[in-house]
């Protein structure tokens, strides 16, 4: 037993210490999720009491994926738009100042502290100034109104959607900024000035060199904004309710809309357990092909 622990003691430390938070956070997220299946099973009215719901089965399911009225699949698409859009125009955007702060910038402490000011706000605030914003006599408005002469009904169907998405991307960029700037300074400098001695350009230093190192960094980060993304409904619903009509309806507003307007908690539990699943298989989507390119390379 001595030997036993003298060999694994390195291991057995820090899982010991990490094993209360890991059961804790477990068992709540088991209960949680059981809990949102057996309601997923029944056909149940919001406020109505426990012993009142019906089983159903997978007709709930079977609603959402073949029935000509689920709104299942207009949700999903809203919802891939979204996320892609918004992800993808924040990892651009936040890896490319990151590299600007990361070379010499006066102020740059100054700089890093106000990136911190849009994800600090409350999301409902967020909401709040930027409906405002995107009124249409409003400051968005008035901009373009100065530089083209035209003004936009960002409350129509056709640009509500783009209107969320802007503002997704100015409160979570710097989420990006912030965790690939300290990525980028803790880099090690020998692979850097091993291929400048070799002739490497600024271009072949930024895909041969900070690229390959920045990775694990990247994934972690794009994974941790997709799984939120997946989920964002507060500035949603503030700035337009997942309206006009269901033009902002994404996949958590619809489980409100189910479960809390349409009063039916079976649905909207479905509509639920959906999310998860595809939060969880698109997370090891992710983590499986990031492996398999590491392995190429």
């Amino acid at each position: 037993m001595t030997r036993f622990w003298r060999r694994h003691r390195s291991l057995i430390v820090p899982y010991s210490l990490l094993l209360p938070a890991f059961l804790v956070v477990f068992l709540l997220a088991f209960y949680t999720c059981l809990w949102l299946v057996r309601m997923s099973l029944v056909n149940w009215s919001f406020g109505a009491a426990w012993s009142k719901a019906q089983p159903a089965g997978l007709s709930n399911y079977v609603w959402l994926l073949t029935d000509q009225a689920t709104p299942l699949w207009k949700s999903l698409q809203l919802t891939g738009i979204f996320v892609l859009g918004t992800v993808a125009a924040e990892l651009v955007l936040g890896f490319g100042l990151a590299l600007l702060l990361n070379g010499r910038v006066m102020g740059r402490s100054i700089h890093t502290a106000l990136l911190v000011i849009p994800i600090v706000v409350m999301p409902s605030m967020v909401g709040m100034i930027w409906r405002l914003y995107f009124s249409y006599d409003g400051l968005i408005n008035y901009l373009i109104e100065t530089l083209t002469h035209l003004k936009l009904n960002w409350y129509g169907a056709g640009l509500a959607l783009p209107a969320v998405m802007i503002v997704d991307v100015w409160e979570w960029t710097p989420f990006f900024i912030l965790i690939l700037l300290a990525g980028l300074q803790s880099l090690p400098h020998d692979p850097f000035e091993a291929a400048i001695v070799d002739g490497a350009n600024g271009w072949q230093l930024f895909r041969f060199v900070t690229l390959p190192l920045m990775a694990p960094l990247l994934v972690t980060a794009i994974l941790l904004r997709l799984m939120d993304s997946l989920r964002i409904f507060d500035v949603i619903f503030v700035m337009f309710g997942g309206g006009p009509g269901s033009a902002t309806t994404t996949l958590p507003v619809l489980v409100y809309r189910i479960t809390m307007v349409a009063r039916n908690v079976g649905r909207g539990s479905a509509v639920s357990v959906m999310l998860i699943i595809l939060i969880v298989s698109l997370t090891i989507l992710l983590i499986r092909l990031f492996q398999k390119a590491r392995i190429e390379v």
